[in-house]
């Protein structure tokens, strides 16, 4: 068919004539509504899975709705020429505006508007986050940008290539194209930092044919030989699936023979450990700068080789050493918390040993890396966030970021952490797991309170000093209900987290279980109460590395299908 000329009006933004917006027919007036009026009180807010749960309900019930005429459905076209050009899907376009655009889809829109649909994307030159690295001719992929480019938007056509090799200053290719455009990132924001955000190399499926490079090769030139479903071996155990059937193939018999190996940086006493350990990894070595928390550390993990060191120290060690499957890194966050009101001596090497993740992945290749931080850092620094992002991906890592809430993940308390998960060549992104605790009619295990979790401390248990918490009261404090959450754990306990008997303070013991460290865990003789509060929860951990594991799984078994 033939394109005709369009009769809708543009005008120019900010006086700027690259930024143009095309007017359609049939303008709607919508009256503004002014929310300024009045500032949030308490109570007003949901909790996030509360949040998560109306959204669901509200899409569900939501009544259907008589087409409006911009409703009507489109017609697809197969192409369509211009002066004697022909345009079809499949092409790469620079707009007017300066962005870009690989079509996927040409369609007449229901006022007789052609329009194309596709892939937007953006010279990382001239990207507004600071986390991506600025090159000449690379573009970013906007995956949750809709797209719907009018014809009148098109300014010429430019050849983009897709590729998934993640090292753009060894990329043969690209120095043979010096004049093409390269997209090997993909970027999904969110605006609710509830949600996650990501930055990722695109997948061998979403990469141009002649521009794809295997999987297996690229994490073979990045860490060498990986064995899949772990580099530890494992006691023979024999796995019933939800559906009670026991699973003997020979993939399978592998799976449950292997476990993923785990080394964790800046360690304390073990809490990320821990959980990893419940979710079924091998714990290989670890590294803290307390010798304190290195001795509780020894305390539970026999398997694991931990020394008391500092990062760069410890990464001295030979790469045979270092390399596992999943590394994880928990810098000192304290001078990126919200709470933190003085500076200190140490603000500068906390601040410098945020970055040494990226030093940390460099040595030890893990395939999947973790971190978790302080939510101040994403809503106070984050430029100090945007740098560490921009490190991983410098290093070919692809990067998903969040704030997770721990009572979503059966820990009595309300505690935001920013997580990071981190995959490197050849990987896919894992995902962040779905929350296991909710209020009620979330269809979710109820929130943990505190009464549940201290009421199973039994009599004479280690760290259960009851009487000296008595003793140690200074004056009675107001009672109060059980059946909830406690506020944050603190290295100080935290501000108001006592009994709720309000006649004594918590123990050691308790002050563990709130942060669900199991019964069976030791803590050495110094310095306990710090350990706990600096601790990230077990059960989070666990949480996130079951929903790792199972990402590193499904990619092993579908490579070893492909080989089979």
């Amino acid at each position: 068919m033939d394109i005709g000329s369009q009769s809708d009006s543009s005008v120019t933004i900010d006086n700027d004539p690259d930024q143009v917006l095309f007017i359609g027919r049939n303008p709607i007036y919508r009256p503004m509504i002014d929310l300024t009026q009045e500032g949030p009180k308490e109570g007003d807010y949901l909790t996030d899975a509360a949040y998560n749960s109306l959204l669901r309900n509200w899409h569900r019930n939501r009544p259907a709705t008589n087409p409006t005429i911009d409703e009507r459905p489109k017609r697809v076209l197969n192409g369509g020429r211009v002066n004697g050009i022909l345009y079809t899907p499949g092409q790469s376009f620079e707009l007017h505006n300066g962005h870009f655009i690989r079509v996927q889809t040409m369609f007449e829109s229901a006022t007789g508007e052609v329009m194309f649909n596709g892939r937007h994307l953006i010279r990382s030159e001239r990207h507004i986050r600071t986390y991506l690295p600025k090159r000449p001719n690379e573009l970013i992929w906007i995956s949750n940008e809709p797209a719907e480019i009018p014809f009148q938007a098109i300014k010429r056509f430019v050849k983009i290539n897709f590729t998934n090799y993640c090292h753009v200053d060894n990329d043969i290719q690209k120095e043979g194209r010096p004049h093409d455009f390269f997209c090997r990132l993909k970027e999904h924001v969110s605006m609710n930092m509830q949600e996650p955000s990501s930055l990722e190399f695109i997948s061998f499926d979403e990469a141009d044919e002649g521009f794809r490079h295997d999987p297996i090769v690229l994490r073979r030139t990045w860490r060498g030989e990986t064995r899949s479903f772990g580099a530890a071996d494992s006691p023979l155990t024999i796995t019933l699936e939800d559906d009670g059937v026991v699973d003997l193939t020979e993939q399978g018999i592998r799976r449950d023979r292997r476990q993923y190996t785990f080394g964790d940086g800046f360690c304390g006493a073990g809490g990320v450990s821990c959980g990893a350990r419940s979710a079924g990894l091998r714990p290989t070595w670890a590294f803290d700068n307390s010798a304190h928390a290195v001795a509780t550390y020894q305390l539970n993990f026999n398997d694991a080789q931990c020394e008391g060191s500092d990062v760069f120290n410890f990464l001295t060690n030979n790469y045979d050493f270092l390399k596992v499957d999943i590394t994880h890194g928990s810098p000192p966050c304290q001078t990126f918390s919200p709470a933190k009101t003085v500076e200190s001596a140490n603000d500068d090497a906390n601040s410098a040993c945020i970055f040494s993740c990226s030093d940390l992945i460099r040595r030890a290749r893990p395939r999947v890396h973790t971190m978790e931080e302080t939510y101040g850092l994403l809503e106070r620094h984050k430029d100090m966030l945007y740098r560490v992002i921009q490190d991983f991906v410098e290093v070919g890592y692809s990067v998903r970021w969040t704030l997770l809430n721990c009572v979503d993940f059966g820990v009595p308390q309300y505690r935001r952490r920013l997580v990071i998960i981190a995959s490197g060549p050849g990987e896919r992104l894992p995902p962040f797991p779905n929350p296991t605790h909710g209020p009620p009619g979330s269809g979710l295990l109820k929130y943990a309170t505190i009464n549940q979790v201290i009421s199973r401390i039994p009599q004479g248990a280690r760290d259960h000093d009851v009487e000296g918490a008595y003793e140690r009261m200074v004056r009675h404090r107001t009672p109060f209900d059980p059946d909830q959450q406690a506020r944050t754990i603190t290295c100080g306990g935290g501000e108001r987290n006592y009994h709720p008997s309000g006649e004594r303070g918590f123990t050691n013991r308790e002050f563990a279980c709130l942060q669900t460290f199991p019964l069976r865990f030791r803590f050495g003789p110094r310095e306990v109460r710090k350990q706990i509060g600096n601790a990230v929860p077990p059960m989070l951990a666990e949480a996130l590395y079951k929903a790792i594991k199972e990402s590193l799984h499904q990619t092993d078994a579908k490579e070893l299908g492909q080989q089979e």
